[in-house]
């Protein structure tokens, strides 16, 4: 796990001044090693910068960037490629290889395959491949955006990097706000790709590759997740049920392969213990769990993580979160947000924790919600759905039920809304989102709109896991994992989000997926590991007493921000004393504080 820049230059642009300068602001993402290199051709400057954090070939002949033996590619790559080793037999029969890193691996695929090497590999990764005989830059992101890379161009030069701040550091572009993108953060509570929170910077999608070669820009997608839930297979229940606990497995081994000791987040709920439940039947022989907790509240879940840490005998660890340690943390959390979200502060404490125990890889059971229907929205939204179609014969439905919604903020707003929507895709919009269009343009002052998203033509369950992995998972759960777990220098992995098991798991019909069980599939595959406690308590996110500690330590710096912000101060104000009263969640005061920072 790294932190990756780079630049690509016509003209009298200082490339080593740059690079030095990509390497300061992204050094908290790999504090192990530092390299660079430049290369000239044909009126065309190359720089490329790089950060490590020692995962795999703990020694220098895995830093990077990293060239072929006759110097031709050059490579600046963040992530992990978990079937490397297979990979890399295959091509030792043509190439000689300096290291044992995975990084290399990509570097003679590359040689090997060109861009089809994407179809080959399994895991997460950003990286970007110069090409000097061809004088092409090669960039590419991992097919469900679990690593990020940011880019600016012009047809003189290319600029991208791991972070907007790396980007920012360039000086090619002012900090100008995408109000597009300030309006769907309003909508959404994150900033989906291509879009950022600065007007000139994009983010590369996910299953997404750019190549720059002499001026000239092509973005191609190589993958779509919308194609695998298209497809079901004729398969019994319990043919399903084997192949998602081998799959599991399998995904469960590749994510442990490691030079540094790998840790497991444990909250005590169904999907970090099945991580857990798995890491012992992979024969880890060692296991570190850990938990962040909160005694003293109905946040705190130390009885069920310990439940599952005694029936597998890990080595558990508990590191307790305060109003305070937020009140003390929020400056340096807000500088490593690096664009607008309303979550992730619950990541960047759990992986202050982490790297407290000396961690520097974790594994995580984010995704397992997406895949094996484990929220709320599997079973409401084809609901409301169906009640919207009902309502829409109503005439002048739309105005009516702006009106009663008036200029509140509650659940009644969000229902009317709902049942205002016209299409599956704006209900889960609306459903998952802070503000509907109206309030948001209410607070900011211009129009903003949704994006219009293509659905698979499939059965509802699919469409909402569809819609929860490429959105609400792409966007804001692993772009949040990403910047405080890099934070603090750690490497966060996650087996579910593993495109074989997706792709499994999609095809399966779902008839099989929801019953009496939460998660059906996910519980049956593992046959009776999970203790009762864990798989019938009642569903609870990893959230923290955020609403409390806004309420109380955080009161002074919520309000203050709101006092200095440009929103319309009359609605702020009720939105605060409807905070206070306990009538709205506080999801939509903090997104006003968060996005206060940039505007």
């Amino acid at each position: 796990m790294c932190g990756i820049a780079g630049i690509l230059s016509k003209g009298n642009l200082n490339t080593k001044k740059t690079l030095n300068k990509f390497q300061k602001v992204l050094s908290h993402r790999g504090p192990d090693a530092k390299g660079s290199f430049i290369d000239s051709k044909n009126g065309w400057t190359i720089g490329l910068a790089h950060r490590r954090l020692s995962i795999i070939d703990l020694s220098s002949s895995g830093n990077q960037p990293m060239s072929d033996r006759d110097n031709s590619i050059h490579i600046v790559f963040n992530g992990e490629i978990y079937n490397y080793k297979e990979l890399r037999k295959k091509l030792e029969k043509k190439y000689k290889f300096k290291s044992t890193s995975d990084t290399e691996v990509i570097l003679y695929l590359y040689k090997e395959k060109g861009e089809k090497l994407l179809d080959d590999l399994r895991g997460m990764f950003a990286f970007a491949i110069w090409d000097s005989k061809k004088e092409k830059l090669f960039l590419a992101r991992d097919r469900f955006g679990i690593k990020p890379i940011y880019y600016n161009y012009s047809n003189e030069y290319f600029v991208f990097a791991s972070e907007l701040k790396g980007i920012l550091s360039s000086n090619l572009i002012e900090k100008n706000i995408n109000k597009k993108a300030a309006g769907l953060f309003m909508l959404n509570g994150s900033i989906p790709p291509p879009d950022t929170i600065y007007a000139g910077i994009s983010a590369l999608e996910p299953g997404c590759f750019l190549i720059f070669q002499k001026g000239k820009l092509i973005k191609k997608e190589y993958y779509n997740p919308l194609e695998i839930f298209m497809k079901k297979e004729n398969i019994s229940e319990a043919e399903s049920i084997k192949k998602i606990h081998d799959c599991l497995l399998d995904s469960v081994k590749y994510h442990l392969i490691s030079d540094v000791p790998v840790g497991c987040f444990l909250s005590g709920g169904i999907d970090s213990s099945a991580i857990v439940a798995l890491a012992r039947e992979a024969k880890q022989k060692e296991i570190k769990t850990l938990s962040i907790i909160f005694p003293g509240t109905n946040y705190d879940e130390s009885k069920y993580a310990k439940i599952v840490s005694d029936k597998f005998k890990t080595d558990h660890n508990e590191i307790e979160i305060t109003g305070s340690d937020l009140k003390k943390h929020i400056n340096r959390i807000f500088e490593y947000m690096d664009q607008p979200t309303v979550d992730g502060i619950n990541s960047y404490f759990v992986s202050l924790a982490a790297s407290r125990l000396n961690l520097k890889v974790v594994l995580s059971g984010l995704g397992g919600d997406e895949i094996f229907c484990g929220y709320n929205s599997f079973t409401q939204l084809p609901l409301l759905q169906r009640f919207s179609k009902i309502f829409s014969v109503i005439p002048f439905r739309n105005k009516i039920f702006s009106k009663l919604s008036g200029n509140s903020f509650d659940s009644k707003a969000k229902i009317l809304s709902l049942l205002s929507s016209n299409s599956f895709s704006e209900s889960y919009s609306i459903y998952r989102g802070i503000f509907n269009n109206k309030q948001s343009e209410n607070l900011l002052g211009f129009p903003v709109f949704l994006d219009k998203i293509n659905l698979p033509d499939t059965d509802y369950l699919s469409k909402v896991s569809f819609l929860e992995l490429t959105q609400y998972m792409s966007n804001q759960l692993l772009r949040d994992t990403d910047v405080f777990s890099m934070a603090h220098s750690l490497e966060i992995r996650v087996p579910f989000v593993d495109h074989k098991l997706i792709e499994l798991v999609a095809g399966i019909p779902s008839q099989y997926k929801i019953g009496k069980t939460p998660k059906r599939l996910l519980v049956k595959a593992l046959g009776n590991k999970l203790p009762e406690e864990i798989v019938y308590r009642k569903k609870q996110g990893f959230v923290l007493p955020f609403e409390l500690w806004m309420k109380e330590e955080l009161k002074d710096f919520v309000e203050k921000k709101l006092e200095r912000s440009s929103f319309d101060e009359k609605l702020v104000n009720k939105l605060l004393r409807d905070f206070y009263n306990k009538k709205i969640h506080f999801s939509k005061v903090w997104s006003l504080v968060v996005l206060s920072e940039w505007i």
